[in-house]
């Protein structure tokens, strides 16, 4: 009789635990490794860096978002496409024009899909003067990839004779 008594306690707590529980048709999502994807992060901006000194304008198109802005100093917003390939371009030509940079940090958000980084940056102009730069890009994930979304850079000082 107790064993009844606990028989019919457990046949009728299976189902109704079991609907707590029930399946949404949901598939849970994995934790995002956000030390991995900040790490990830920093080898796109080192690539990048590389990239543009090599002038290589497909690979730094391909990591900007369609609707990507640029903010550069002393100058006006550059958005899309179209307007950054132009920016980008006009930098690889620019005769004795060079830059590099070196990210400090990365962050990215808890949910995986947005991210931010900033670092210092170097860059000569074609009068020969060298100007030590500071940037912060803001990414997001598109179809798994990163793009640049927002990138903004400038002087840590006024340009020399200012």
């Amino acid at each position: 009789t107790s064993a009844l008594r606990m028989l019919a306690a457990t046949t009728l707590a299976v189902p109704l635990l079991a609907a707590c529980y029930a399946d949404t048709g949901e598939i849970a999502q994995p934790a995002v490794d956000t030390a991995a994807e900040a790490q990830a992060i920093m080898a796109l901006e080192r690539e990048w860096s590389q990239k543009f000194g090599e002038g290589d304008i497909d690979y730094i198109m391909s990591i900007h978002s369609a609707n990507a802005v640029q903010m550069p100093p002393e100058s006006e917003l550059v958005v899309g496409a179209e307007a950054l390939r132009a920016e980008w371009q006009g930098m690889i030509d620019a005769e004795g024009l060079s830059a590099s940079w070196e990210p400090t940090e990365a962050h990215v958000s808890s949910s995986g899909d947005m991210a931010y980084d900033f670092g210092t940056a170097t860059l000569t102009t074609p009068d020969g003067n060298t100007r030590a730069m500071k940037y912060l890009v803001v990414w997001v994930r598109e179809d798994g990839e990163w793009k640049v979304a927002a990138d903004m850079f400038n002087a840590n000082a006024p340009p020399p004779g200012m």
